[in-house]
Order: C-alpha cells, then sequence, then structure tokens
C-alpha cells in the first residue's frame, strides 16, 4: 500500500488539535493543511496551508476543502462529533483514502458506553458508519482511543481531581481502573500509525501509558505536592441517573459530568487493557510514561508545584 502524504486537520487548534499539529510539522513526509471556521482566531504556524469554510461546515464546502487529500484527521470539540457524519460523506465524495473520527477516548463501541451519554453514543455510532463503509469499498478508517489525558484533566477538574481547592472526589470506592495517555504520546501514535498505513487500516488504535484508579492517582498527586487532600464520595449509580435526567431536561454539561462517570468507575471501556483489541504503544515506538512523571509535569504546568 503507498503511504499517506496529504493530511487535513480539522480542529488544529483544540486540546489535542493543537499536539498533532506540532507533531505533524517534525515529519517531512507529510504535508499538513488546517482546516478553520470562519469564526476562528487560530492563526497556524508559518507554512501551513489554511481552508477556512462557514462554522455550519456546509457539505460543498467539504468536498472542496477534501479534495486532494489523503487522509482527514478530525480532532473536534467532544460535542461536536455529530457532525462527521456529514464529514465522512463529504470525505468519499471528495475520494479521501482514509479517515480519524474524533474519538480519543474509551472503548466507544460497547453498547452501555454509548448507552451511558450521547457523546460517547454518536462516537460509537459515526465508528460504526465507518466500518460499514470501509466493508462497501468507499474509504478507510482508523481511530484512537487513548484513555484519558491527565493534564487536560487536571485543568479541567476532571477524573475527580480538584487540584486548585486540593479536593479529591472519589466515584464509590475510587478503585474503578482507567487507561491514560499523555497528550503528545497520542499524538505521536497518531503520525506513526500513519506511517504504518496497512497495519493501522480500519483499526481502532488503543494506545496506554498506563492503567490507574483514582486512588493511585490522587495518592500521585499528594506526593509531588507535599500535601493532604480533602476527599469526598459520590455514589456512581445515583448521580448517573441524576445527571441523565439534567440532560434530558436541557442541561447541556450534564454530559460532561457523565463523560467523567464513564471513565473513573472503570465500567464502561475506560480501561482498555480489559478491553478487545491491543495495547500499541510498544509498537509504535511510543517512550515510556510513568504516573508519576506525567502528575508532575501537569502540576508544573499549572504553577503548583
Amino acid at each position: 500500500m503507498a503511504g499517506f502524504r496529504n493530511i487535513l486537520l480539522i480542529g488544529a487548534s483544540g486540546a489535542i488539535g493543537a499536539v498533532l499539529l506540532d507533531e505533524f510539522q517534525k515529519d517531512s513526509s507529510f504535508s499538513v493543511t488546517v482546516l478553520r471556521r470562519v469564526s476562528s482566531k487560530f492563526q497556524p504556524p508559518a507554512g501551513v496551508r489554511v481552508i477556512t469554510i462557514p462554522d455550519s461546515y456546509p457539505s460543498d464546502d467539504l468536498v472542496a476543502a477534501f479534495k486532494g487529500q489523503d487522509v482527514i484527521v478530525n480532532c473536534t470539540t467532544t460535542l461536536s462529533v455529530s457532525d462527521q457524519f456529514r464529514m465522512v460523506d463529504a470525505a468519499i465524495a471528495a475520494g479521501v483514502r482514509r479517515y480519524i473520527p474524533s474519538e480519543y477516548g474509551l472503548n466507544n463501541m460497547r453498547p452501555d458506553a454509548q448507552a451511558l451519554n450521547a457523546v460517547f453514543h454518536d462516537k460509537g455510532k459515526i465508528q460504526e458508519y465507518l466500518r460499514a463503509k470501509a466493508a462497501d469499498g468507499s474509504i478507510e478508517w482508523m481511530s484512537v482511543s487513548c484513555g484519558m489525558w491527565l493534564k487536560w484533566s487536571m485543568a479541567h477538574d476532571f477524573l475527580g481531581m480538584h487540584v486548585r481547592e486540593k479536593k479529591f472526589v472519589f466515584w464509590d470506592d475510587g478503585e474503578g481502573y482507567f487507561s491514560c495517555t499523555t497528550e503528545e504520546n497520542t499524538a505521536a501514535g497518531i503520525v506513526k500509525a500513519l506511517g504504518m498505513p496497512e497495519e493501522t487500516r480500519n483499526k481502532n488504535i488503543f494506545l496506554s501509558d498506563f492503567a490507574i484508579t483514582q486512588k493511585q492517582l490522587l495518592t500521585a498527586v499528594e506526593k509531588a505536592q507535599g500535601v493532604k487532600y480533602r476527599r469526598e464520595t459520590i455514589d456512581s449509580e445515583a448521580f448517573i441517573i441524576e445527571k441523565q435526567e439534567a440532560v434530558r431536561n436541557g442541561d447541556k454539561f450534564a454530559t460532561f459530568a457523565l463523560i467523567e462517570a464513564g471513565f473513573v468507575t472503570g465500567r464502561f471501556g475506560g480501561h482498555l487493557e480489559k478491553e478487545p483489541g491491543e495495547i500499541m504503544n510498544e509498537k509504535l515506538g511510543l517512550p515510556k510514561r510513568t504516573l508519576d512523571d506525567v502528575v508532575a509535569g501537569a502540576l508544573g504546568t499549572m504553577g503548583l508545584i
């Protein structure tokens, strides 16, 4: 199979998109174009080609933007994942070889994950749609499940961490396992996987630097800061019922709480080492990371150590 050359990146200013753009620029075998919405103020680095389209992502504009591209890499925000059905169709119409959906989480093919919240549901359905299109020869796909990003989670009071308040919230006993990958290894994994086109064709790539529990995470945070955190506990079953009802009543922010529950409880496919598939960090040549080092780096980024 011939290698990939032309890459179009959607969501290049986001949490993973910005890191991925930097990673692509380190590899001269790829030529990267950024798709930018009209309202975006993002300015990519010099030398990166930019295509600007309306915020609503009209299908005709998408097809025009996608023409000549080998791979579309979608890094759009969590609550915009359903836009990808139209993007997949546009990629097929434009003759794109491979589509990488905005995934970057747990195993969204699990029915219990899809039932938990709309984001996991939509991501799973997009994977199903891509698999169907690949089966009829319309396009190939690759998705990336990488667990959670601790640096992002720490900055956004996620996974029970409230480091500015020195507070930690456990879901149940805090013993549910979930996988974690740094943003840097996630981006490097995507770039390296595209350099192995046959081995990664029509495959969900699992990445995990390590799998941990909330209790292990708190121990690492307290060790790095040399302080003890205030602890609180959530009954996950009652919490999930409450937040799903809130979503039905129009509270979109409750979806983020349900995403958090999906990981920290360890029950919805976030412990990738236990899911059907292969952790590909070693095969892709990704550097090893430790929990203590990643936690210390995240706290340092926030100026807390």
